[in-house]
C-alpha cells in the first residue's frame, strides 16, 4: 500500500468519523428541539472553561400544573480537556414554600477506554443525562435548582455548559 493511498484511507475516516458527530449533535439539537413537552430548557456557559467549586448554576422554573407527572434531566457540555471519567454534582430543588431537597448523583462523561459517550463536533461533547424520571410538583410557583460540582478540584477545567431540562410525562 502507497503513502497516498494510506493518508486517502484515514482522510475517509476522519470524514466519515466528522458525519458521525455531526448527525449526532443535531439528533440531540432535534429532539430537544421537537419535544412539545418540553417546559423548561436552559443551560449556563461555564467562564474560561473552569467550573469553580463556589460558582452555582441556579434555574428558575415555574410550575403551573401540578396534576401531570414531570421528568428532568441535566446538560452536561465537556470539552476534551476534562481529565475525568466522571462529575460529582450537588443538585438542591427549592420549593416554592422553600422547602429543600438536595440530591448528590454522579454522571459517567466517558468510558472506561477513555471514549467521550456524548455526542459533540470536534472536543466539544454534549450529554443529556435523566435526573428525576417521575417528577410530580405538589405545590405550583416557582422552584429553583442549584447545581454545584461536586468533584475535589476547586477549578474544574473542561465543562463549559451546565443545564437542566424539565418535560411533562407521556
Amino acid at each position: 500500500m502507497s503513502i497516498v493511498q494510506i493518508i486517502e484511507i484515514v482522510e475517509k475516516r476522519a470524514m466519515n468519523n466528522l458525519v458521525k458527530h455531526i448527525l449526532g449533535l443535531l439528533l440531540v439539537v432535534l429532539m430537544m428541539s421537537c419535544n412539545q413537552n418540553v417546559v423548561y430548557d436552559n443551560s449556563l456557559r461555564v467562564a474560561n472553561p473552569t467550573w469553580h467549586r463556589d460558582s452555582v448554576a441556579q434555574f428558575t422554573v415555574n410550575i403551573t400544573d401540578t396534576t401531570l407527572n414531570y421528568e428532568s434531566a441535566i446538560l452536561i457540555r465537556n470539552s476534551g480537556d476534562y481529565k475525568y471519567q466522571n462529575l460529582w454534582l450537588f443538585v438542591t430543588e427549592i420549593a416554592p414554600d422553600s422547602t429543600m431537597r438536595r440530591d448528590t448523583i454522579e454522571y459517567y462523561l466517558a468510558d472506561n477506554y477513555g471514549r467521550w459517550l456524548g455526542s459533540g463536533i470536534g472536543s466539544l461533547y454534549t450529554s443529556l443525562y435523566y435526573y428525576k424520571e417521575d417528577l410530580h410538583y405538589s405545590q405550583s410557583g416557582t422552584y429553583t435548582y442549584l447545581i454545584e460540582q461536586a468533584m475535589r478540584d476547586d477549578e474544574l477545567k473542561g465543562i463549559t455548559n451546565i443545564g437542566i431540562q424539565i418535560g411533562r410525562k407521556n
